[in-house]
């Protein structure tokens, strides 16, 4: 109980510092347009109208990422497709999802797994700190078993031993923080899907592979 305390604390923490910025200049526009002479009126729409749908495209990226969902049923992969473009939309990273890496590719996804993606995404994103592409790829082998790969490309990547020791299972839950949370209940989510996971990183690329067995 404790440990899950902690970490509502901490992705809370992540989530308000995330969404201060698009929600802040929606204020700031409004206040604009407040003032009394103030001659900059279709400057201050555009900015209120482009903060607004920054930051309901990240509460509803963030309702799937974190959200409780059932513990059975099928994802719409167009649907979760369209929700992390938008949610990079206003960034310094390209999202490569294809069309044809969705429903249209006859593979169906848990709405866990879906969940575990856009995971994914966010502790991807973060490695990305001067911006890059994340290109994803859904398959199924002849096993019918999910294959989901990222990959991960930009100046500067940062991915440290942290992350690492997270995903090794190196560390507790006393010693999250901010910073560590995301990859830990990322790699909680990996664990509740029984899915293996691996990943490489080469100078400027990071490649990140997720399979789920079937049965």
């Amino acid at each position: 109980m404790q440990e899950e305390l902690l970490m509502a604390e901490l992705l809370c923490t992540r989530l308000c510092h995330d969404l201060t910025g698009p929600i802040g200049a929606v204020n700031n526009g409004a206040e604009f347009l407040s003032e009394e002479g103030f001659n900059l009126q279709g400057q201050a729409i555009e900015l209120i109208t482009s903060s607004a749908f920054s930051a309901v495209a990240r509460l509803q990226y963030y309702r799937m990422a974190y959200g409780k969902v059932r513990d059975h049923g099928e994802a719409s992969l167009a649907d979760k497709q369209k929700l992390a473009a938008d949610f990079f939309a206003d960034t310094k990273i390209t999202l490569d999802w294809p069309d044809n890496h969705t429903d249209a590719v006859g593979v169906s996804i848990s709405l866990k797994m879906s969940r575990l993606i856009f995971n994914l995404l966010i502790v991807a994103a973060a490695t990305l700190i001067r911006g890059g592409s994340i290109a994803v790829r859904i398959m199924q082998d002849e096993k019918e078993s999910k294959i989901v790969t990222f990959k991960v490309q930009g100046t500067n990547l940062k991915w440290d031993d942290e992350i690492d020791s997270v995903f090794a299972g190196k560390v507790t839950p006393a010693q999250l923080t901010p910073k560590n949370v995301q990859t830990y209940l990322t790699k909680r989510f990996i664990e509740d899907l029984n899915a293996s996971f691996t990943h490489k990183v080469d100078g400027e690329t990071l490649e990140m592979k997720v399979v789920q067995t079937n049965g």
